[in-house]
C-alpha cells in the first residue's frame, strides 16, 4: 500500500513538468517583435516616417511599418526565420540590416539606426521587387517608374494606372472615394478649382512625372480637419524636366469639313512653373488630334456638334522665399447645335401625362476668367493666403421646341411650338483672405477668415409659344412675351478660431462665422399687344424683390489626440435672420430660427496603414437665395417655375463611417457608409392643370433620409502591368414632394458596378477595359406604389499598340444600353500613325470616328415628380489626318523597357 504522502509528492512533479513542457512549448511557438529607432546621420535627429519593410528569404514582403513622431518602430508576431530589414526615407541612404529570429529571441532591438544622406534607393543591391507605394504619415507616394505608358502617353493616361486612384467622364479626380480638390507641381498650388484637371492632365506628358504624391488636404493652421476625406494630388517632376520648354503643336483636318489645332507649352523651374493650351476644334471634344483616343471613352463626347475655342494659362512662381503666387487664366467659346428627343411621363395620382418634344437648340457661350492665389509666409509662425476669382460668362441660346402632351388614354391633351431667344451675361467676384498666427506653444493658433462673393445676372428672353389645347374644348391659347430678369447677390462671411492646448492630449477651440447672404433682384416683363403692335408691361409677372438672410455661429470644440486615436466633440449655436422684401406686392416676410449644431468625430489610425473614422454631426444649411425669387424661370409657358419667400432653413443629420487601407504591394481598399436624415429639407410643389401645364415651386418638407454606401478596391499587378479598380455604390432615399397639394412618398434606389482595367505589356500594347453597369429604381406612391426600374450598360475596350517601324493602330468601341429607352447603340473608332524623325517627336495619324454611324446619347432620370429619357443625336462619321509635333523631347530612351531592380 502506497504512502498517500508519496502519492502527493507524485501528483505534484507531474503537474510540474506538464507546466514546464507547456511554458516550453508556448515559449517555442511564441510569436516574436522587432523594434528599433532611426535617425538621421549627419543632423542626428529621430525620422518621423521613415519606412521599414521586413522581407524573408524568398524575398517576399512579410510585414511593413513606418516610425512614428519619436522616429521609433515596431513589428510584432514576426515568426522564426532569417530576414532582411530595409529602412527607407526619402532623400537618404536605404539601410538594409540582416535579421535572425530564433526561438529564444523575445524581441530584437536597433536602438540607432542611422540613414545617411543623398543616396539613391537604386544603390541598394536587393533582390526583390520595390513596394508600389511608400506611404509616410497622411502621404501616399507612387513611383512613375514603376507603372510604364506607351509612347507619347499624357499624364491622364499614368494616373489611370494607379490603384484606387480614378477620374471620371467629366474629369473629377478621385482617391478611394475621397475627393481630390487641389493640384500641386513640384509642392506648388496650379489648381485650386479641378473644373480644367482634365484638360491640364492632357497637357502634360506622362514622361515628365518622377512621382505622384496622395495627401489629405490641410486647413490653414497645417491640420487636417477630421470627417471631410478631402485630398491633393502632388506631381513630382523629374530633375531632368526642370530645363528647357517642351510642348506640342498639332493641325488635322477631316471629312465634313471637321478640324483640330492645338498648341501647348510647358516650363518648370525651381521657382516657377508655367503651361499653355490653346485649341480650336469642331470635332466634339475637349482634347487635340494628337492624344490618344482611348483616354477618353465612355460619355467623353459632347452632345450636338460643339465648335470650341479654348485658351488657358497656369502659372506658379516664387516672388520670393516668403511670396508665392499663382495665376490661372481662361478663354472658352463655344457654338452649340443640338438636336434633343424628350419623353416625359408627369406623375398624378392613379394616372399620368405624357410630353412629347422635339427641340432644335443653337446656343452660344463666350467664358473669360481667371484665379489668383497668394500665398504670404513672413515666417514660421504666421501665414496669409488670398485667392481670387474673376468670372464673365455671355450666353445666347435660340430653342425651336414643338410639342405635345397626351394622357394616360393616350388622348392629346395640347400641342404646339415654342420659340426662345435667350441671352444672359453672367458676372462673378470671388476673394477670400485667410490669415493664422501659431503662437510659442506648439498648437495655440489664432486664424481669421474672410469671403466676399458678387454675383451679377443680365438676362433677356423672348418666348412665343402658339399651344392648340384638346380638351374640354378645341382652343388656342398664344404667348408672345418679353422678359428681363436682373439679379445682384453678395455673400459674405467672416470668421475667427482661436485652439489652445489644454494638456499633451488635449486641445480647445473656438470658432464664430457671420454670413451674410443679399440678394436684390427685379423683373420687367410684357406682352405683345395686337392693338398697338408692340409690347405692354405683365403687372403680374413684374416684380422687384430682395431678400437678406444672416447667420450666427458660436461653435467649440474639444480634441483628444494620443497616439493612434484622435476624438473631436463639437457643439454650435446657430441664430438665422431672414427679411424678404417684395417691394411690388408690398409684402414683407420676417423669420427667425435657432439651431444647434453638433458634431462627433473619432480617427482610429489602426496601422500606419489602416485608418477608420467615425462622423456624426447635425448642421444647419441656409437656404439658397434664388430659391426666395418670386419668379425664377417662365420661359417654358407649360412649365413655370416660381420661388417661395416663405422657406426656412434646414438642419441635416448625417452619420458617416469610412475605412481606407493603403497596401505597399498594390492593394488598396476603401468603404464610406453614410446614413443622412434632412428636417425641413428642400422640395418641390407641383401644380398640374388638366392640360398638361405644371408650375412648380420650392417648400419645405419633413421626413426625408437617404444611407449610401460606396467601396472601392484597387490592385496593381506589377509584373503583368495590370491595374483593377473596382467601384460598387448603393444608394437609397426617400423624399417627399406635393403634387397638387397631396403628398407623394418617392423612394429611389441605385446600384452602380464600375470595372476599370489597364493592362500594358512590355511598353507596346496597352489594352484598357472599362464596365459600367447602372440600375435605377423608383417608387410613387401617389400611383399606388407602383414600382419602376431600369438598367444602363457601359461597356468600352480599347487597344493602343506601338508596331515594328514606328507604327502605332488603336481602336476603341464603346456600347450603350438604356432599358428605360429601349435604346442601344455602339461607337467604333480607329487609328492608324507613324512617327518619325530620330526622337519620334512628329506623329502623323489617320483616325477614323464612329465607324457604325450609330453615335447618339442616351440619358434617362427618375425625378420626384416624373420620369424622362434624352436623346440626343451626336456628331456622326467622320475621318481626319493629323500631323502632331513634339518639341523639347528629351529623347526616346524611356520607350525602352526597363529592368526591376
Amino acid at each position: 500500500m502506497h504512502d498517500p504522502v508519496t502519492k502527493f509528492n507524485q501528483i505534484i512533479r507531474y503537474l510540474t513538468f506538464f507546466l514546464l513542457c507547456c511554458c516550453s512549448y508556448l515559449s517555442l511557438s511564441a510569436q516574436h517583435a522587432i523594434k528599433g529607432t532611426v535617425y538621421q546621420k549627419d543632423t542626428r535627429r529621430t525620422l518621423s516616417g521613415a519606412t521599414i519593410l521586413l522581407y524573408d528569404e524568398k524575398a517576399r514582403i512579410k510585414a511593413q511599418t513606418i516610425s512614428n513622431e519619436q522616429g521609433n518602430f515596431l513589428i510584432n508576431n514576426v515568426p522564426v526565420g532569417f530576414y532582411r530589414l530595409l529602412v527607407s526615407f526619402m532623400g537618404n541612404r536605404t539601410e538594409m540590416i540582416p535579421v535572425e529570429i530564433t526561438a529564444r529571441t523575445n524581441t530584437l532591438t536597433f536602438n540607432y539606426i542611422q540613414l545617411s544622406p543623398s543616396i539613391s534607393l537604386s544603390r541598394v543591391e536587393v533582390k526583390a521587387d520595390r513596394p508600389l507605394m511608400a506611404i509616410r504619415k497622411d502621404t501616399v507616394e507612387f513611383s512613375a517608374g514603376d507603372l510604364p505608358t506607351l509612347p507619347n502617353a499624357n499624364m491622364q493616361n499614368l494616373i489611370e494606372k494607379i490603384p484606387g486612384l480614378t477620374i471620371d467622364d467629366n474629369g473629377n479626380l478621385s482617391y478611394l472615394g475621397s475627393p481630390i480638390k487641389e493640384l500641386f507641381i513640384d509642392g506648388r498650388s496650379v489648381l485650386q478649382n479641378m473644373n480644367s484637371a482634365k484638360r491640364l492632365m492632357e497637357i502634360l506628358k506622362a514622361d515628365l512625372a518622377d512621382k505622384i504624391q496622395i495627401s489629405d488636404k490641410k486647413n490653414l493652421s497645417g491640420l487636417t480637419e477630421p470627417g471631410r476625406n478631402e485630398k491633393v494630388l502632388n506631381i513630382v517632376v523629374k530633375a531632368e524636366m526642370r530645363k528647357g520648354v517642351r510642348g506640342t503643336v498639332t493641325g488635322g483636318y477631316g471629312t465634313h469639313d471637321r478640324y483640330n489645332a492645338n498648341t501647348t507649352f510647358n516650363m518648370f523651374r525651381k521657382k516657377n512653373t508655367m503651361l499653355g493650351d490653346v485649341l480650336a476644334n469642331n470635332n466634339n471634344t475637349l482634347s487635340d488630334a494628337g492624344t490618344n483616343p482611348s483616354v477618353n471613352f465612355l460619355g467623353n463626347n459632347q452632345q450636338g456638334i460643339n465648335k470650341l475655342l479654348n485658351i488657358g494659362t497656369y502659372i506658379t512662381m516664387e516672388v520670393n522665399k516668403k511670396i508665392k503666387l499663382t495665376v490661372n487664366l481662361k478663354h472658352q467659346e463655344q457654338d452649340i447645335i443640338t438636336n434633343e428627343l424628350q419623353q416625359r411621363e408627369n406623375i398624378f395620382q392613379d394616372s399620368s401625362t405624357f410630353y412629347h418634344s422635339n427641340n432644335l437648340r443653337h446656343q452660344n457661350i463666350k467664358h473669360t476668367g481667371g484665379n489668383f492665389f497668394l500665398d504670404i509666409q513672413p515666417d514660421i509662425n504666421n501665414k496669409i493666403t488670398v485667392s481670387t476669382t474673376v468670372d464673365r460668362e455671355k450666353q445666347e441660346q435660340h430653342n425651336t421646341r414643338s410639342y405635345s402632351t397626351t394622357g394616360s388614354r393616350m388622348n392629346t391633351l395640347n400641342s404646339g411650338t415654342l420659340s426662345n431667344n435667350d441671352s444672359a451675361i453672367s458676372k462673378t467676384l470671388e476673394t477670400m483672405v485667410d490669415y493664422s498666427h501659431k503662437f510659442g506653444r506648439t498648437g495655440r493658433v489664432l486664424a481669421f477668415h474672410g469671403e466676399l462673393n458678387k454675383n451679377w445676372i443680365y438676362s433677356y428672353q423672348l418666348n412665343i409659344n402658339n399651344n392648340n389645347v384638346f380638351s374640354p374644348f378645341t382652343t388656342a391659347d398664344s404667348l408672345n412675351q418679353k422678359v428681363s430678369p436682373k439679379n445682384d447677390i453678395t455673400q459674405l462671411a467672416l470668421g475667427a478660431s482661436y485652439s489652445e492646448p489644454i494638456d499633451r492630449n488635449w486641445m480647445a477651440s473656438v470658432n464664430y462665422t457671420l454670413r451674410d447672404y443679399n440678394t436684390n433682384n427685379r423683373q420687367n416683363t410684357s406682352d405683345f399687344s395686337n392693338i398697338i403692335h408692340g409690347y405692354v408691361p405683365n403687372d403680374s409677372l413684374t416684380y422687384c424683390f430682395n431678400s437678406k438672410v444672416i447667420n450666427h455661429l458660436v461653435k467649440p470644440s474639444l480634441t483628444y489626440n494620443k497616439g493612434k486615436l484622435m476624438v473631436i466633440g463639437a457643439v454650435g449655436l446657430s441664430l438665422n435672420n431672414m427679411n424678404s422684401d417684395n417691394f411690388s406686392s408690398h409684402q414683407k416676410f420676417t423669420n427667425q430660427t435657432t439651431y444647434v449644431d453638433h458634431a462627433l468625430t473619432a480617427v482610429v489610425k489602426i496601422d500606419p496603414y489602416k485608418t477608420l473614422t467615425i462622423n456624426y454631426g447635425g448642421m444647419t444649411a441656409p437656404v439658397d437665395p434664388k430659391q426666395l425669387w418670386p419668379v425664377s424661370n417662365n420661359s417654358n409657358p407649360l412649365y413655370v417655375q416660381l420661388g417661395n419667400p416663405d422657406l426656412i432653413n434646414s438642419f441635416i443629420s448625417s452619420l458617416i463611417v469610412s475605412y481606407f487601407s493603403n497596401g505597399i504591394r498594390g492593394n488598396v481598399f476603401g468603404n464610406i457608409m453614410q446614413v443622412k436624415h434632412i428636417k425641413n429639407d428642400f422640395s418641390t410643389a407641383v401644380f398640374t392643370d388638366s392640360i398638361g401645364r405644371q408650375v412648380t415651386m420650392p417648400i419645405n418638407v419633413s421626413g426625408n433620409w437617404d444611407a449610401t454606401n460606396t467601396m472601392i478596391f484597387g490592385y496593381r499587378l506589377k509584373k503583368p502591368g495590370l491595374t483593377i479598380n473596382y467601384r460598387n455604390s448603393f444608394d437609397y432615399a426617400r423624399s417627399t414632394t406635393k403634387i397638387n397639394s397631396l403628398d407623394n412618398i418617392t423612394k429611389k434606389l441605385s446600384i452602380l458596378q464600375a470595372l476599370t482595367t489597364s493592362f500594358t505589356l512590355k511598353k507596346t500594347i496597352e489594352i484598357g477595359v472599362k464596365a459600367i453597369i447602372d440600375y435605377k429604381g423608383n417608387l410613387y406612391s401617389l400611383q399606388g406604389d407602383y414600382y419602376n426600374d431600369y438598367i444602363q450598360y457601359s461597356l468600352g475596350l480599347n487597344v493602343n499598340a506601338w508596331l515594328p517601324l514606328d507604327f502605332n493602330i488603336g481602336t476603341n468601341v464603346n456600347y450603350t444600353n438604356n432599358t428605360e429607352a429601349r435604346a442601344h447603340f455602339t461607337l467604333f473608332n480607329g487609328w492608324l500613325g507613324r512617327s518619325f524623325l530620330h526622337n519620334k517627336s512628329l506623329l502623323a495619324k489617320f483616325f477614323a470616328f464612329d465607324l457604325l454611324h450609330q453615335n447618339k446619347s442616351i440619358q434617362a432620370y427618375y425625378g420626384n415628380t416624373y420620369r424622362e429619357t434624352l436623346q440626343t443625336t451626336n456628331l456622326s462619321q467622320y475621318f481626319m489626318f493629323s500631323l502632331s509635333y513634339t518639341y523639347g523631347r528629351k529623347g526616346s530612351k524611356n520607350t525602352l523597357p526597363q529592368k526591376s531592380r
